[in-house]
């Protein structure tokens, strides 16, 4: 089945997503939130700098959430949730100094494994293969040994939804490769699998290199956050000695309800990226999988 991307200008990086009923749309909904902060002039991993993304990634979960559903079904438009004006109302919910529970806003009407791969031509393509929870339903095809997935699992019971589950209806789904365009030409094959983390870390990607010029391997190993359904914030280790040993200390002040992790892992997401270069291109692979790049 062929899609047309939806996308967003984020500082000279054009990011391209799967439509919905994809999540690819809470990526851009945050990184257009961004667009109305100054991260470039912040200090990387500062708690400033981390608490402004995790504040614009809430808002973009809150409004994917209620909205993302089924095309057919959907009661706002891609248009609108990413239209220039209704970004910049919801950039303003934003406290700079404080953490927000942010609800949904309503728009005026007007098992994952993940590939990138590039050729001699020029052609790149990010891809995503996933049968979901548990390596999926747990039922083949009869006659092939085909497994099946199970992503109505993201279905809600919620009458009157959206994406609440019905006959014919395609569910709310979090795989979303990336890609990544500069003044029209490929730029970067990419994508962060992880279930709901996805969104999250194809904006954490973007903004360390787009606002801070980190190299595609640099930008995968740096430690992620992770905001949860519950609000709660899920961090990685190694932003103590990036932005200071304070820096957690610092987010739990801002009103953050925060939960350190010991180790890097999965959880946070396993990203590849292929990054074009003018006489060729740069490869990376996550540090918390077992993928690798290969150039032949």
């Amino acid at each position: 089945m062929w899609v047309e991307p939806i996308s967003l200008e984020y500082k000279g990086w054009r990011l391209h997503e799967i439509p919905p009923n994809g999540q690819g749309i809470t990526a851009l909904i945050a990184l257009g939130l961004l667009m109305h902060f100054d991260l470039a002039g912040m200090d990387v991993d500062s708690p400033a700098w981390l608490h402004l993304q995790i504040e614009a990634m809430k808002l973009a979960f809150a409004d994917a959430h209620q909205h993302v559903a089924d095309p057919g079904h959907m009661r706002v438009s891609v248009e609108d949730l990413l239209s220039e004006g209704y970004l910049a109302e919801r950039a303003k919910l934003v406290n700079p100094d404080k953490a927000t529970h942010f609800d949904y806003g309503t728009p005026k009407d007007g098992g994952t494994v993940l590939l990138t791969t590039a050729d001699a031509q020029g052609n790149m393509v990010s891809f995503i293969q996933s049968n979901y929870t548990g390596f999926g339903s747990g039922m083949v095809v009869p006659g092939f040994g085909v497994a099946m997935h199970n992503r109505g699992g993201n279905f809600t019971l919620e009458p009157g939804h959206a994406n609440e589950i019905a006959p014919g209806k395609l569910p709310y789904h979090t795989i979303i490769p990336g890609f990544v365009t500069h003044e029209g030409a490929p730029g970067m094959a990419f994508g962060v699998m992880g279930g709901f983390m996805q969104p999250q870390g194809h904006q954490q990607v973007v903004v360390r290199m787009g606002d801070h010029g980190q190299n595609p391997q640099a930008a995968l190993d740096a430690p992620r956050w992770q905001v949860g359904r519950d609000g709660q914030v899920m961090v990685e280790p190694g932003f103590e000695q990036l932005g200071g040993q304070d820096v957690y200390d610092k987010l739990e002040a801002m009103g953050h309800r925060l939960r350190a992790y010991r180790s890097r892992s999965g959880q946070f997401g396993r990203g590849q990226i292929i990054y074009h270069i003018e006489d060729g291109y740069i490869a990376a692979s996550d540090l918390r999988a077992d993928g690798q790049a290969v150039g032949f």
